[in-house]
């Protein structure tokens, strides 16, 4: 047998043990990986809602039931009066179904001018991850702020598109306020029904909030309309 031939067996043979350990390398490695991803998600707290001059109380029911005047106007703040004549209604719903309550509503019932309310209530982070209230929608206009004059005179809302401002609003001072998992904020708002709100009807108000994740929250230069 010639050297020539050993030779080229031997190549032959080191090439097929080069294959085989290419064979025994080659065999994929399968991982498995499981992500779970965060929920944004918030409510107003059942049982929280406080409002001054509920409806529904008994006549001449002090001091709960009396109607209260907005003696400070334009700055926040009331006196009691000895009449019951309007009162103040406050329900959450369900909008979307998910089983949280996400938007209030505020009746304003028999109601007039100077007519004063306050409303009180608790909103709570039901999510996994942290949240800012970004912006609160009333009655569909978006607002990012709502005491933004120094004074603190409120912001007058239109509520039938007339043209004419029918309540003003102050709001309590929560907005970008951070909520973790299962924590809850207190916040409270007060209304005044002005002068050219329609007479004979009652004023609605649709409240919700939107909540962004801590870490994206911003204040625009101004509040879309």
């Amino acid at each position: 047998m010639s050297k020539g031939f050993i030779k080229q067996l031997s190549v032959v043979a080191l090439v097929g043990i080069v294959l085989v350990a290419l064979a025994m390398w080659s065999e994929t490695l399968m991982v498995n990986t499981v992500v779970e991803t965060g929920e944004l998600d918030w409510e107003f707290v059942p049982g929280s809602v406080i409002s001054r001059d509920e409806c529904g109380l008994p006549p001449g029911y002090y001091p709960l039931g009396n109607d209260w005047n907005a003696s400070y106007y334009p700055l926040p703040g009331s006196t009691q009066l000895d009449k019951d004549v309007g009162c103040t209604n406050v329900a959450l719903v369900d909008s979307d179904g998910d089983g949280d309550k996400d938007t209030m509503v505020v009746t304003l019932n028999n109601v007039y001018p100077w007519y004063y309310t306050h409303i009180a209530f608790k909103v709570h982070n039901d999510g996994t991850i942290p949240l800012k209230i970004w912006r609160v929608v009333i009655n569909g206009v978006e607002y990012y702020e709502l005491n933004e004059q120094e004074l603190n005179q409120g912001v007058e809302l239109d509520l039938n598109d007339d043209g004419q401002p029918d309540v003003t609003v102050w709001w309590g001072d929560n907005f970008g306020v951070q909520l973790h998992p299962c924590q809850s904020a207190d916040i409270s708002f007060d209304l005044t029904v002005l002068q050219p709100a329609p007479e004979g009807a009652s004023l609605t108000i649709y409240i919700s909030f939107e909540a962004i994740q801590w870490n994206e929250y911003y204040v625009p230069t101004s509040s879309p309309a």
